[in-house]
């Protein structure tokens, strides 16, 4: 009994560590396969994945072997699977033998016969409105997993979904940073334009937007060259 109650307490050490670093590390991807790592080992299965899921599509995230990626082939290649159909699954799902299973009859035979993996626990939890995430754990033996499992990967989860919102805000915020600065060069141009041709902000958009066409050449880097030399002219020798 100690023994059992070390492990425990390891194990909710471990968690709280991983899930310190999903929340705070810059590195997304490397907190999110920690998560991936752990969850295998607390469900004690084979192989763990995390997968993103959009609208039927679905991309990998984390996964700790390759195995994985080539379930997911499977359910590429025979249209059918619960990563497929992750948007309809409530909180998860868990097969207890691959190789009977019903629900994705060619999904598990597939899964069983050319991978050798007979059980599969997931739990799902929404990202965005259009986006979900799994986590997946998957085991050669036939009814490895049960509530408990379950119970403890829908915690995983529910962390992993927090990783990947802060990750998507994050890339949301350095596209706007770039999209802003580069409104700023190009107001800044405009401006340029405005002075040195007494022309108006429409007639200096007009102005940009022509030499933008005319060389083919990105506003943005036509704005930098205004900035640079004041001119809308490309530099000589060019």
């Amino acid at each position: 009994m100690p023994r059992e109650l070390d492990e425990t307490w390891q194990m909710l050490d471990d968690f709280a560590e991983v899930a310190r670093l999903a929340h705070m590390q810059d590195d997304h991807k490397q907190a999110l396969a920690a998560l991936c790592e752990l969850a295998m080992k607390v469900v004690e299965g084979d192989h763990a994945s995390i997968t993103t899921v959009n609208r039927g599509k679905f991309a990998p995230v984390a996964s700790t072997s390759d195995l994985p990626n080539q379930v997911d082939g499977i359910q590429y290649t025979s249209g059918e699977g619960p990563c497929l159909d992750a948007a309809q699954i409530a909180d998860g799902v868990r097969i207890n033998d691959l190789a009977t299973d019903t629900r994705w009859p060619t999904f598990g035979h597939k899964t069983s016969s050319e991978l050798g993996m007979h059980s599969m626990v997931a739990a799902v939890r929404p990202v965005s409105e259009d986006v979900v995430s799994a986590v997946n754990v998957y085991a050669a033996r036939v009814d490895a997993f049960t509530e408990e499992h379950e119970t403890l990967l829908s915690i995983f989860a529910s962390t992993a979904a927090g990783t990947l919102r802060v990750a998507h805000h994050d890339d949301r915020a350095k596209h706007l940073e770039r999209a802003l600065h580069t409104s700023r060069r190009i107001g800044v141009a405009l401006g340029i334009l405005m002075n040195s041709r007494r022309v108006s902000l429409e007639q200096a958009w007009d102005l940009l937007s022509k030499a933008s066409q005319d060389q083919n050449i990105k506003l943005s880097v036509l704005a930098a060259q205004v900035l640079e030399t004041g001119s809308l002219e490309p530099p000589a020798g060019d």
